[in-house]
């Protein structure tokens, strides 16, 4: 019996001891969100934390390769822009050496734009030796009050965590 009572004890020390990463992500948005203020202070409670899910390296590989698509057909409209614009302009001048100015700038742009439709991501770097599966960040929905100035506030932001939930990234209000 009293074996069975140590047993016990020890089943809910662990139980109760061990750490969860509730509690973890508890104590990483708690302390960003006070910033040296007591919880007390602001009356701060959690009410509710979620895991929203993890954002993982085929996640920012697609991002950076979207982002850099779409600056690059930026770039590209903006120097066809430029080269029909040149087109025009060397429509309408009757001088030959304006003419062969014009032809060699149209040139130079249609280069370009071959240039930069050829272009490949380049801010991939560090993700080669990485599994795609990797998660980079946890998401993780925080609903919680505080009273500042005497009046109370309840705010729902989504928190991006490290993936050990001990570094906060950023934040973004539902």
């Amino acid at each position: 019996m009293k074996n069975v009572f140590y047993l016990l004890i020890a089943v809910l020390l662990v139980a109760c001891g061990g750490s969860n990463s509730n509690s973890i992500y508890e104590k990483t948005i708690s302390e960003s969100l006070l910033k040296g203020s007591s919880a007390s202070d602001l009356n701060f409670k959690i009410i509710e934390l979620n895991e929203q899910g993890k954002i993982t390296v085929a996640d920012s590989i697609a991002f950076l390769t979207d982002e850099f698509r779409k600056d690059k057909e930026l770039i590209v409209k903006r120097i066809e822009l430029a080269k029909e614009m040149t087109s025009d302009l060397r429509a309408n001048t009757k001088l030959k050496s304006e003419v062969d100015k014009y032809d060699d700038d149209i040139v130079v742009m249609n280069n370009r734009i071959d240039s930069l439709k050829n272009l490949t991501p380049d801010n991939l770097q560090g993700y080669e030796s990485r599994s795609a599966d990797d998660a980079l960040a946890v998401i993780v929905r925080c609903k919680y009050s505080l009273t500042i100035g005497g009046k109370a506030v309840e705010e729902t932001f989504d928190f991006y965590l490290s993936p050990d939930g001990k570094k906060l990234y950023g934040k973004k209000r539902i």
